[in-house]
């Protein structure tokens, strides 16, 4: 029987809801990025590998990008990417293609699933009965994905008209990410908890002497810190503080730590 594993990396918890509803389908042991990325483990012979992920600005997070110029796919039989994002532009297939191939097995399947916006520098996120619309039909998608991913199927879904304009901003926005830390703004109502410290998939935050934040400049921009936070205490500039936080009902802290394990 052939061995599955994914990868995953999340910063609210919908690649996570993703990647568990595949993982249970396809009884796939599950592995978070930040976690390989400082563990490495070689793929298992023929396994059928995959990697969900979060699509930013028409394509993958740093993190991503970086573990796959660190893995070996040269043993993998089946290769797979599942995208969440906001909108409805596609998959990255281009970036994806390039970079598996890289690796050493290029993508045999790559799809994308709707999941609720959680990039609130841009806008709020959606009203919880359409957040509940999407996560069913997500769930559907990702039964289907899992059941292609059990027969081996090739599949590519690619970037639509709208994810192409949106990648035009992809380099200048990726390469900013590391220091966009130094736009986020800690309110009074910080409790010096240590939430967002536990959460970051990054490392990228740490409390000095009196709970003060220190920010590495490493920072991925998923927002897990902005998302969890229990007094809403951390923002960026003005543009987040009257908009609602965001994290999927699934997904806790414990979660969160896990992933970087």
């Amino acid at each position: 029987m052939n061995i599955t594993r994914i990868y995953y990396f999340t910063g609210t918890g919908n690649s996570l809801a993703v990647a568990r509803k595949i993982a249970e389908d396809t009884n796939a042991e599950l592995i978070g990025i930040p976690s390989a990325c400082k563990n490495p483990q070689p793929i298992p012979k023929d396994a059928s590998v995959g990697i969900v992920y979060p699509l930013y600005a028409g394509g993958l997070p740093n993190m991503v990008v970086r573990f796959l110029k660190s893995v070996s796919l040269a043993d993998a039989g089946y290769v797979f990417f599942v995208a969440t994002e906001g909108g409805q532009m596609g998959a990255p297939a281009s970036q994806i293609q390039r970079l598996s191939s890289a690796a050493g097995h290029a993508a045999d399947a790559c799809w994308w699933i709707q999941m609720p916006d959680n990039y609130i520098p841009l806008s709020a996120p959606p009203a919880i009965p359409e957040q509940k619309a999407m996560y069913d039909a997500a769930r559907h998608k990702a039964a289907a994905i899992a059941e292609q991913v059990k027969n081996r199927e090739k599949h590519i879904e690619k970037m639509g008209f709208a994810g192409k304009l949106m990648g035009l901003a992809y380099g200048p926005f990726i390469k900013a990410l590391p220091k966009s830390d130094e736009k986020f703004i800690i309110s009074s109502s910080c409790t010096k908890c240590g939430i967002c410290v536990s959460v970051c998939p990054a490392e990228n935050i740490s409390l000095a002497d009196q709970g003060k934040h220190l920010w590495h400049h490493r920072c991925e921009g998923c927002l897990a810190c902005l998302h969890f936070c229990p007094e809403e205490a951390i923002n960026i500039g003005k543009k987040t503080e009257l908009r609602s936080r965001y994290r999927h009902p699934s997904a806790s802290v414990s979660d969160m730590l896990q992933q970087k394990k």
